[in-house]
């Protein structure tokens, strides 16, 4: 009786589902074993992963792995993520990497079935204009260091511009020397793409310590490089570098590098711009009057009291904008409601620009907070997004109205920037 006994119970422990495990013969199992330890925040899972993933011998599978890690999101899997960089063999769990490395950073949605770069499935993270972290978020050195040991020495260019661009994702302004290093590097002439990202990242950075490094290239041999350049140098402020961005807007046959310089010289806030600023103001091109007045505005440009003419005779949106931000500096603060009224426009980008500038540079803040209350919900989410990016923590009350809003647009940007502003 008792041998029938224990018969039938192992015969049911048989036939009962078993759970998948990280050690089975199966990779069916193992993969499902990976999608249940994927989860938020479950930080027992990460040793045993971790012990998984160097006894993995099937690339995708590793890559599960990897991805399991962004899901969990949980730091002290950034030791086993740098190991992968330095040490695994397939290109595209090294990129699998990146993007879990980017996800403890950086929140999107995430929801679904476990999917990795072997599915052929584009991240959001690695692809180019990523996202980017919010000032509020501090990024371990580790990480960053990881990154730019794959930026100096991966053997494949498109894991290297992964991770220059994931550099520049988590504002690595402190490893900006080593991108300087690899850009300048001899070795890495032949290496175009990687030396371009460098600096496209540089100028996103906007740090002025790469100024000199990003006017040097100027003189690049490479066109795209060149091109790349031209703006950076306006986005990190080396004014030195002014002549020659003017030097290339006269004379540079590309009609794309010609409208960066352009613009690259309105970032510059350089006086000695003036002459060239005015002298496009009326020219045929609207694009060179929109920068030639953007850049007059930002130079408290005393004629621009005088725009309001010109402003209603000006036909085409982007140009009536810049128009708009150049009275409001000098003093015409109705044109800010131009500006606002905007943020629900083709040109959201364009004035976005402006009105920050306006609250955070000119003192105008106090100015956007009557937009908080706008009829329009573009604009009262545009508005708590500026206001968030400027970063004063006294705006919170301000902002703190807006989480109960009937429009969840307006709440998310709400939300958003009141933990930027309590950081």
């Amino acid at each position: 009786m008792g041998f029938n006994v224990t018969y039938l119970l192992a015969f049911i422990f048989i036939l009962l589902p078993q759970s998948p495990s990280l050690d089975s013969t199966s990779p069916k199992e193992r993969q499902a074993a990976i999608e249940q330890m994927a989860t938020i925040g479950n930080h027992d899972a990460i040793p045993k992963l971790a012990d998984a993933l160097k006894k993995e011998p099937k690339a995708e599978i590793r890559a599960e792995i990897v991805a399991a890690f962004g899901r969990i999101r949980d730091r002290d899997a950034i030791p086993v993520l740098a190991d992968t960089l330095r040490n695994d063999l397939d290109k595209d769990v090294r990129s699998q990497a990146i993007d879990s490395l980017l996800r403890l950073y950086i929140l999107i949605d995430d929801t679904g079935p476990m999917r990795t770069i072997f599915n052929r499935v584009k991240s959001v993270l690695i692809e180019p204009n990523p996202p980017v972290v919010g000032p509020e978020v501090e990024v371990d050195s580790s990480a960053k260091e990881a990154l730019a040991v794959v930026m100096q020495k991966d053997f494949s260019d498109e894991v290297r511009v992964e991770a220059v661009r994931a550099l520049g994702s988590l504002r690595a302004k402190d490893q900006i020397q080593a991108m300087i290093a690899a850009l300048q590097d001899p070795q890495n002439r032949e290496h175009r793409t990687v030396r371009v990202e460098i600096v496209h990242t540089l100028g996103i950075l906007r740090d002025p310590a790469a100024g000199a490094a990003l006017a040097e290239t100027l003189r690049d041999p490479d066109r795209q490089i060149v091109s790349e350049a031209v703006l950076a140098v306006g986005l990190v402020g080396n004014t030195a570098a002014r002549p020659q961005l003017e030097e290339i807007f006269r004379t540079n046959p590309n009609s794309m590098v010609k409208a960066r310089a352009l613009e690259s010289l309105a970032l510059l806030r350089d006086p000695a711009s003036t002459p060239l600023f005015e002298s496009l103001l009326g020219d045929k091109d609207d694009y060179y009057r929109e920068l030639s007045a953007e850049g007059l505005a930002r130079l408290k440009y005393e004629g621009a009291k005088n725009w309001r003419q010109r402003f209603e005779q000006e036909k085409k949106p982007n140009v009536r904008n810049a128009l708009a931000y150049g009275l409001a500096a000098a003093g015409d603060l109705d044109y800010i409601n131009n500006l606002a009224n905007a943020l629900n426009s083709r040109q959201q980008n364009q004035v976005e620009v402006y009105l920050f500038e306006l609250g955070k540079f000119d003192g105008q803040l106090n100015e956007l907070y009557r937009y908080l209350r706008s009829m329009d919900p573009k604009v009262r989410a545009g508005i708590a997004r500026i206001i968030g990016n400027i970063g004063d923590p006294a705006s919170a009350p301000q902002i703190r109205e807006l989480t109960e809003d009937s429009n969840t647009d307006v709440v998310r940007e709400a939300v958003a920037a009141l933990r930027k502003l309590s950081r």
